[in-house]
């Protein structure tokens, strides 16, 4: 009896250019474990590609759309979905979403050319836990994935506990805390990734509690207040505010 070819090299075929054709299928070092199959079409793949962990389950499901474009699945080896969003050209492009082990919603993303660009949503799972709420603990923004523009924390109930912004990566303006209740906690201004003038912090009802300098990210003391304010005026300078 003729020993019949293996179903692998049956499918994995090329074309008279050395381009892939039709079905494929590739295994892992072993030569027996999936690694993922698919279709190509003059090189290209084409339609449902799945991607398996050495156990068999799937990691990953990728539907080719077009040449240029594609959607993506990817998953746990518990088979939870880990996360989903769109290539453009290789390259993640528009809103991912993730998710952990359990399937709970971890954060969203935006991506422009496999950067993130724009904003990035981290969500509390303990609500989700909890109530089945999905509650947004923080919201960062990007440009080319560095910190660029507005950022805000919450706290669980959804109110906010912290808000500010970012200039290529650093703290930059006016950054604010609250309490649980709404009303303001601290103030502190940023330039350049670094607290300066007066911070402020205050109770519920308002009143102020205390007031610090800061210089260079750093808070002074008394004493190095003081000698600031000295050279400020030995120098003619108006002391930050």
């Amino acid at each position: 009896m003729g020993v019949l070819a293996s179903p692998v090299h049956a499918q994995n075929k090329k074309d008279s250019k050395g381009r892939k054709q039709g079905v494929w299928e590739k295994n892992y070092p072993d030569g027996k474990t999936r690694l993922y199959t698919g279709q190509f079409k003059d090189d290209q793949p084409v339609g449902e590609f799945r991607y398996y962990f050495e156990s068999g389950k799937i990691k990953s499901i990728v539907q080719h759309e077009t040449r240029e474009r594609s959607y993506a699945w990817f998953y746990f080896e518990n088979e939870q979905l880990m996360s989903e969003g769109q290539y453009v050209n290789q390259k993640k492009d528009s809103v991912w979403r993730n998710f952990n082990e359990q399937g709970f919603l971890v954060s969203i993303e935006t991506f422009k050319n496999n950067r993130l660009n724009g904003e990035k949503l981290i969500y509390y799972i303990q609500n989700q836990i909890e109530t089945g709420e999905v509650k947004c603990a923080q919201l960062e923004t990007y440009k080319d994935s560095i910190l660029e523009g507005r950022c805000v924390e919450f706290f669980s109930t959804g109110s906010k506990k912290q808000q500010g912004a970012y200039i290529q990566g650093k703290k930059s303006g006016v950054w604010e805390t609250y309490h649980p209740d709404g009303s303001l906690a601290t103030r502190i201004k940023f330039r350049d990734g670094k607290a300066y003038g007066y911070a402020y912090a205050f109770d519920e009802e308002g009143t102020e509690l205390y007031k610090s300098y800061w210089l260079d990210g750093k808070r002074l003391d008394a004493k190095a207040f003081d000698k600031y304010l000295i050279d400020c005026k030995n120098k003619g300078m108006i002391p930050e505010e």
